[in-house]
């Protein structure tokens, strides 16, 4: 068996830790739990009670189930909510869920089973198993579809494989397939169209949905070059289908076979699988999604899939469902360094060779390098989702909002299930609530700030902090869950006669990412602005699965809660920091929409909005804000349009809303570079000027902004780039 070198500290540090093996380790789960002996306080149990309560009672779920395990003992396994809302059914602890991207963990663990048995290295070429598998990389991709491509610098192994840095079917590849008229990767529901039929089984965005067998997707995306060279850079997903494709053509056997006979069955994970009987429909939790601030049906397509009558198609990247403890048993068998219910599914140190070593290239790890990855799991050695979190935590979840972590340092495995299109990012209250019922405070590993009652994590400089003249950072923090924030790094000078105004910002796509806009907000930040931008900062940079997940407005006006909030609490970093009076509801395409959504709220002092306007009719997206043209009347300040000239996708539904509104001061802007802007130049390039300039006026009170608007020798005006209209103001 042939591994990476590693450190010879790391490799004694390995070998001690094998030595050790799992003795005592449990091997089932104990339920029989005398919780106050066990330091667990019953007002903490209720607490957890009431925190996943609030989340059915705000309908921000319909039901959500959560499972706590220290040491083996189950100290929290509640389900709360209706498993169907109309049928009025309630949630049970053994419902069903859709694990979406929690099967990739799985698969990776049953390819280090072939690993041990020594039928394949990690760091072994894929092409010996695989001779197809691309070794070009795509440098051009021209207007009729052709393309050129160089020779790849290293071959592509398994562990990149593993650690979604092989480049398989990334970057310029996307230009390659619309060339050919294929349509984008978004899942359906989540942006992509619900296909018709319906397929059997579940099956990656942008692929062959009636595709049979997997061999049939990964023959097919191995006709394409690579995106980049394996290892340079991470891209998130389809790199673990290609690890199932492989477990089969190594394996003999088809993937769904030798995952259940590998590790689902000597787990006892009985209620995982792909497939099922046609009964087993009515287990799974009906998935819905939030619109208008009420829970609507969403499509049950994925659950459907595993009662489909043929059931040969079966990814390594997604397609597991299950109950709750049936998952548990996975991650506790990871917590026991490979084994539980009495079965070895991998040694030790295969374990710590997964979960301890970040693959990420140096030069690509988003959040100042603070997102790390093994093999098949995030490390939290840098970047953790609640302040208790150990260094040597590892974990992941899925699409439809479910979680998982695993603590070795606190000896504990929490889960979270929910099974939502779009949903609000409740798990990291959860995953917080999890640690204090298990009595870990945020001790050694945590960020002291947080510690100090601060709940910023880590924090990422961009473009050298911006040229305004209070240099920006950009982080998050744990009670603010969902969101990046971006505001001068030192907030001394602020405080008294000089406070920060808000921006409230929400994404192109209504994306759970700012990484298209982060030039943008980090240069208005730097010019003494708190930004709050909804999106995760570990999607800062490396877009993986999570930043698909689609946005809702009313994380913008949450997100004003909090910093007013925080405002006011003396342990807070922004304590008296905040101009709560000055707020700009601001955002791009989809986000623009969301801008105009909250605008009615009587905080919001000026809407800015980019690249967007109100359509005609019904947006065809489910989850984009179903505005009408009415809802222009709920702007009640000032409002700046910012616009990519008549290229822009949203130019005519942005020229028709200013036509239309009559009731407030309004000006509209182009410039003539289309829908994408100038968000991702150097510090956000024209559209940051003329950004600021609408700040500085509305929020700031300086007039001599205003120069950039009003007046017939104004700048834009005078500007041959730009084009300006502008109604409603008092005469000069």
């Amino acid at each position: 068996m042939k591994f990476p070198r590693i450190a010879p500290v790391t490799a004694l540090l390995l070998a001690a830790l094998a030595g050790q093996g799992s003795i005592g380790a449990p091997q089932k789960f104990s339920y029989a739990v005398d919780l106050p002996a066990a330091d667990v306080s019953a007002d903490e149990v209720a607490r957890m009670d009431a925190l996943l309560q609030s989340f059915v009672d705000g309908q921000k779920v319909n039901c959500a189930v959560g499972f706590v395990a220290r040491g083996g003992d189950v100290i929290y396994k509640k389900a709360f909510g209706w498993k169907d809302v109309e049928g009025r059914v309630p949630a049970t602890v053994d419902d069903y869920y859709v694990l979406f991207s929690q099967t990739k963990a799985i698969t990776t663990v049953a390819f280090m089973t072939l690993v041990e048995q020594g039928l394949v290295a990690i760091d072994d070429p894929v092409a010996k198993y695989f001779p197809e598998i691309p070794d070009r990389v795509v440098t051009a991709v021209h207007a009729d579809g052709t393309y050129e491509t160089r020779p790849v610098k290293s071959p592509m192994t398994f562990v990149h494989l593993m650690s979604h840095t092989s480049g398989l079917g990334a970057g310029l590849v996307r230009d390659i397939k619309r060339a050919e008229g294929r349509g984008g990767d978004a899942p359906a529901g989540f942006g992509g169209a619900i296909p018709n039929p319906p397929p059997a089984g579940q099956h990656t965005g942008g692929g062959d949905f009636q595709a049979k067998y997997l061999e049939e997707e990964m023959r097919a995306l191995a006709r394409y070059p690579l995106g980049f060279d394996p290892g340079t850079q991470w891209e998130y997903h389809i790199s673990t289908n290609m690890l199932g494709y492989l477990i089969e053509r190594i394996s003999g056997k088809p993937l769904r076979e030798y995952v259940k006979e590998k590790v689902l069955l000597p787990l006892g994970m009985n209620d995982t699988d792909w497939y099922y009987e046609p009964a087993a429909l009515g287990r799974f939790v009906k998935p819905y999604r939030v619109a208008d601030g009420k829970l609507v049906p969403g499509s049950h397509l994925y659950a459907e899939g595993t009662v489909a009558a043929r059931q040969t198609y079966a990814e390594g990247a997604i397609g597991l469902n299950g109950p709750i403890e049936d998952y548990a048993r996975f991650c506790q068998m990871l917590l026991n360094k490979g084994e539980f219910n009495g079965r070895r599914i991998l040694k030790a140190e295969t374990v710590e060779l997964m979960t301890t070593i970040n693959r990420l290239p140096a030069n690509d790890g988003a959040d100042g390098g603070a997102f790390q990855f093994g093999l098949g799991f995030e490390l939290h050695r840098e970047k953790k989702p609640v302040p208790a979190v150990s260094d040597s935590a590892f974990a992941w979840g899925g699409m439809f909002g479910t979680g998982y972590i695993v603590d070795p340092g606190h000896d504990l495995i929490a889960l979270f299930y929910i099974n939502m299109y779009g949903a609000e990012p409740v798990y990291p209250k959860f995953l917080d609530q999890a640690y204090r019922l298990a009595s870990v405070e945020a001790g050694p590993g945590a960020n002291p700030a947080v510690a100090a009652g601060r709940g910023e994590s880590a924090t990422v400089v961009l473009e050298g902090g911006g040229t305004g003249p209070f240099p920006a950072v950009v982080t998050e923090d744990a009670g603010l869950p969902g969101m990046t924030i971006y505001r001068p790094g030192d907030l001394a000078p602020f405080g008294g006669d000089r406070k920060l105004p808000v921006l409230l910002w929400g994404n192109g796509a209504c994306a759970n990412t700012t990484f298209e806009h982060r030039n943008f907000l980090n240069e208005i930040a730097s010019h003494g602005y708190v930004v709050l931008g909804v999106g995760l900062l570990s999607e800062l940079e490396q877009r993986g699965e999570p930043s698909r997940q689609p946005t809702s407005s009313a994380q913008l006006l949450a997100a004003l809660d909090w910093i007013v909030a925080e405002d006011a609490s003396a342990r807070s970093v922004f304590a008296g920091k905040i101009d709560a009076a000055k707020v700009a509801a601001m955002g791009m395409s989809c986000g623009g929409l969301q801008a105009i959504e909250i605008s009615g709220d009587a905080r919001i002092s000026t809407t800015i909005v980019c690249n967007s306007g109100v359509l005609p009719t019904p947006s065809p997206m489910k989850l984009m804000p179903a505005l009408t043209k009415a809802d222009l009347l709920k702007f009640h300040a000032p409002v700046l349009y910012i616009m990519g000239g008549p290229s822009d996708i949203a130019y005519a539904n942005a020229m028709d809303d200013f036509a239309r509104v009559e009731h407030v001061p309004i000006v509209m802007t182009n410039l003539d570079v289309g829908h994408g802007g100038t968000y991702q130049q150097p510090h956000g390039g024209e559209f940051t000027r003329v950004a600021l300039a609408w700040l500085d006026w509305q929020l700031k009170g300086r007039q001599e902004a205003s120069s950039m608007f009003l007046g017939e020798d104004s700048v834009l005006r005078r500007d041959p780039k730009w084009t300006i209209e502008v109604k409603n103001f008092p005469p000069l």
